[in-house]
């Protein structure tokens, strides 16, 4: 059994080159692709992916617990993440077992759902070719949005011209320096709220020019406005919204959610987007309007990754699922084991 830490996890990521990310892109598409296939009538008797919604406990001290099961019949694991209601911190693990319910590793579950949760936002603009990549604009300051710019950094190094940071506040930026030093070449920007007279113009600007618009925050108002994104001079524009992930939450508003074409949005999780994320429940989506991205990366459907038609956006919606923590950790266990990194605990 092996053990990666937090530690051990971020030495292996920010250390990662564009070869092995690419493969790594490979294996999560080839596992959603599974997961999406077996949705349909005639191979749900065969499905090998299996997992359950999460979990969901709050403690009277108002700490809040997230546990989310899953097999993919070759392994099965568990994440369990807490954030705690004092000072709002997230911890977490994730647990790794073989099909026979041996322990074979442990890892931390911070950074490296923060990696997944950005590496399956690639798995779909990777595959957007009529999406320019040159400026990208990145609502919060955290993990999630760290790791959003350095893999869109890595697999499009000729192409990205300008990255921006938008955050409530300037102090959580510092963490946030390394990507600027790291790509002397990329003009990196940081614009905070708090304090900033101007921030209502400037946000308004940055959001003109930007080809990607990537939302990693728990909002529960809309970050902004649709007319600040629907500047004619960018033909169509790529939106991923992975920071809400309850019913009371909503990065954008209906009319951004609803801009391509004929409202339709991709998700990672039909079933789980329309029972937890908030845009959708308030602009009342159905099924219908959905296409689970794990279709797109299946033999014979990449045609669709055509879209989007001039004039139409490309809007994607993530709320995590426990087969791409499952798929992850398995790659990183064996990329660790590789390197010699973790610790190796025998007879558990």
């Amino acid at each position: 059994m092996r053990v990666l830490s937090e530690q051990h996890i971020s030495q292996l990521l920010v250390h990662l080159e564009r070869k092995e990310c690419k493969n790594l892109l490979e294996t999560l598409s080839s596992a959603l692709s599974k997961f999406s296939a077996q949705n349909q009538p005639r191979y749900i008797s065969q499905a090998t992916v299996h997992q359950p919604l999460r979990s969901v406990i709050t403690t009277k001290s108002n700490n809040t617990s997230l546990f989310m099961p899953v097999s993919n019949t070759t392994s099965t694991g568990i994440k369990i993440v807490t954030a705690s209601g004092l000072t709002g911190d997230i911890n977490g693990v994730i647990n790794v077992f073989t099909p026979e319910g041996r322990l074979t590793g442990l890892l931390g579950a911070v950074e490296l759902t923060a990696f997944r949760t950005a590496l399956v936002t690639m798995t779909l603009l990777w595959r957007c070719h009529k999406i320019l990549k040159r400026h990208i604009c990145i609502f919060g300051a955290g993990q999630q949005a760290e790791w959003h710019a350095r893999l869109i950094l890595l697999l499009f190094p000729e192409t990205v011209a300008s990255v921006t940071f938008v955050n409530r506040s300037a102090a959580r930026f510092r963490k946030l320096e390394g990507i600027r030093s790291s790509n002397p070449h990329v003009t990196i920007n940081f614009l905070s709220k708090e304090g900033n007279a101007n921030y209502d113009t400037e946000l308004v600007s940055y959001l003109a020019q930007s080809d990607v618009i990537i939302c990693c925050t728990p909002a529960t108002e809309p970050l902004f406005r649709y007319e600040s994104v629907s500047n004619p001079s960018v033909i169509s524009r790529f939106f991923s919204l992975i920071g809400s992930y309850r019913p009371d939450m909503r990065e954008v508003d209906t009319q951004t959610l609803l801009s391509g074409e004929n409202g339709k949005i991709f998700v990672d999780s039909k079933e789980a987007c329309l029972a937890e994320a908030g845009e959708l429940i308030e602009a009342k989506v159905g099924a219908d309007q959905l296409v689970e991205i794990g279709h797109l990366f299946t033999s014979g459907n990449e045609g669709l990754l055509e879209y989007p038609p001039s004039g139409y956006n490309i809007v994607f919606k993530c709320v995590g699922m426990g087969i791409m923590d499952l798929t992850v950790s398995n790659a990183l266990l064996q990329m660790a084991i590789e390197k010699g990194l973790g610790l190796e605990v025998a007879n558990l």
